[in-house]
């Protein structure tokens, strides 16, 4: 997906296939993805943030902000065994430091990294 306005400028949004799947499977009336009543205009902030607090509400989510599952999505990556310069560039981030301050680098994670490294280094 191609965004021609963002706060670092245009850029792609990489889609994973589960996601195109979704956006494939919605009603497409004009050419916004989540129009506002009148269909020319985008949903408003506003009008996402209600249906973000209706939906985090509904499934018991309690105080989860829409911008903690860019958290989330970063520290899944970098578990994952992604790079900082990748989860960044699919952030959207131009500065490495600013990747870093989204993903949460556990105790788990650095547990695992220690003995992947050992396993090659005693063999």
């Amino acid at each position: 997906m191609f965004l021609r306005d963002s706060k670092t400028g245009p850029r792609t949004v990489w889609l994973s296939s589960p996601a195109r799947k979704v956006l494939g499977h919605l009603p497409r009336t004009c050419r916004w993805i989540f129009p506002s009543q009148h269909e020319e205009l985008p949903l408003s902030v506003h009008a996402l943030y209600g249906c973000w607090e209706a939906i985090r509400l509904d499934a018991g989510l309690g105080e989860l902000r829409l911008h903690d599952l860019r958290h989330s999505y970063a520290s899944f990556a970098l578990r994952q065994g992604e790079t900082i310069l990748t989860i960044g560039r699919l952030l959207g981030h131009r500065d490495p430091e600013t990747t870093l301050r989204y993903t949460h680098f556990g105790d788990a994670v650095a547990q695992g990294a220690v003995e992947a490294v050992g396993a090659i280094v005693g063999a």
